[in-house]
């Protein structure tokens, strides 16, 4: 019985031992990609989060799964995405609890009733909606697509937007991409803070650099991180 003991105790220790280990590695991973985004600006002295997470329904099965994955950070967002949000205040709900013990900063999109009730730390506004309520404690973000969503901006209230898509992306394949010197054109018409979404992965980061980016948005480049297949 001692022996089989021990043996059961040493395949254990074994275990956890190489769970420890990628756990390690996962996390300096993300910290070395975290340095990559930091030294994008000039300007990114004060910035708090770096890396923000579109969490789409469409593209991830297992919210919790996916996120437990994902070494604890306060320089990561996660914005959830629904087609029918109203439908999804449980997960939600959830979603805003694993991410407090993270430490990662959770916003929802589509409904400020939702984030609010929740107590989230924003709400995200896609291109269909152009006015929101105004609300000093609540960080709020929309889409920008082109140089008509700048007035659209503004009736939002937005503090920060997300340009988008910067380059070809696997979530719409059909869509068109705008391309660095299109972002850079399009970042000279707001005032606030923006950041790149689309396509972005530890490949194309580089060019990127010194173009006014505090931050890059999507799942591509936490794919690349936790080597996660969706």
């Amino acid at each position: 019985f001692l022996h089989i003991f021990n043996i059961l105790f040493f395949i254990i220790f074994k275990f956890l031992s190489i769970f420890c280990c990628m756990v390690k590695l996962v996390s300096n991973r993300l910290n070395k990609s975290l340095s990559k985004v930091y030294r994008l600006s000039r300007n990114n002295k004060n910035e708090t989060i770096l890396v923000w997470i579109f969490l789409d329904s469409d593209r991830i099965n297992n919210y919790k799964k996916f996120i437990n994955l994902i070494p604890d950070s306060k320089h990561i967002g996660v914005i959830f995405r629904s087609k029918k949000i109203e439908k999804e205040y449980y997960n939600a709900r959830e979603l805003l609890k694993l991410c407090r013990k993270k430490k990662f900063t959770f916003l929802v999109s589509s409904s400020y009733i939702i984030a609010k009730s929740l107590g989230a730390d924003g709400v995200h506004y896609p291109s269909a909606f152009r006015n929101s309520i105004k609300d000093k404690k609540l960080l709020i973000t929309c889409s920008y697509h082109g140089f008509n969503d700048v007035k659209r901006i503004n009736q939002l209230h937005s503090k920060m937007v997300f340009i988008s898509p910067i380059f070809l992306t696997n979530s719409n394949i059909n869509k068109k991409w705008r391309g660095i010197i299109k972002i850079s054109f399009l970042a000279n018409y707001i005032k606030t803070q923006y950041s790149v979404l689309g396509g972005v992965r530890e490949s194309n980061i580089k060019l990127l650099r010194n173009r006014g980016i505090n931050s890059i948005s999507g799942l591509d480049f936490i794919f690349d991180i936790i080597k996660y297949k969706c």
